[in-house]
């Protein structure tokens, strides 16, 4: 009896794209949203947290973001991760408040966001290729080991391969519309 499922494979994939979803949330567009900040790691309490877990983040305006630290000890913290992120934000602090307003995207700042939408897009398919090649090294050592036949190899390899196609197809589709999304003005 053989160990591929074709399940196992799709949840694998699944989580690769759940990855560079998570990833493009923190890619601007020019429009505020809480996603952008939430997910950046700030040094606090002796680790390393994500903003969420320590403010409540608030879009009072379409191109401003508020973020109400909850520790005022952390707010200093909260602003250098901000800064020091490759978002190209200023944030400004009011108090326990920290208060963003997105700039304009100029056309080389939007290109500049493009090109890492499609890097991060490469590293998703390059991540697909990964889990595509562990699972044909996994049903080659049952090939030898005699658990699978030669005919059934073939058709889990097609199977396999139709899948990675499958998921490659929906990382370009996902990548053009938020490239699509950035290069909106």
């Amino acid at each position: 009896m053989s160990s591929f499922n074709i399940e196992d494979l799709k949840k694998r994939m699944n989580s690769t794209i759940d990855n560079l979803k998570i990833n493009y949330q923190g890619i601007r567009s020019g429009r505020a949203s809480t996603t952008l900040v939430d997910n950046l790691m700030v040094d606090a309490y002796g680790q390393s947290m994500k903003i969420k877990d320590l403010a409540t983040v608030s879009v009072p305006e379409a191109r401003s973001l508020k973020i109400n630290v909850w520790d005022t000890n952390l707010v200093s913290l909260v602003e250098k991760a901000i800064s020091n992120s490759k978002l190209g934000l200023n944030p400004l602090t009011e108090g326990q408040f920290i208060r963003i307003n997105l700039p304009e995207l100029t056309a080389e700042r939007r290109q500049e966001f493009a090109k890492n939408v499609r890097s991060l897009a490469e590293e998703a398919k390059i991540a697909i290729r990964n889990i595509r090649q562990d699972v044909m090294n996994n049903l080659k050592k049952n090939t030898s080991e005699g658990s699978i036949s030669e005919d059934q190899i073939k058709n889990y390899q097609d199977e396999i391969q139709k899948v990675t196609d499958e998921y490659t197809n929906i990382i370009n589709d996902i990548c053009k519309n938020k490239e699509t999304e950035i290069m909106q003005i």
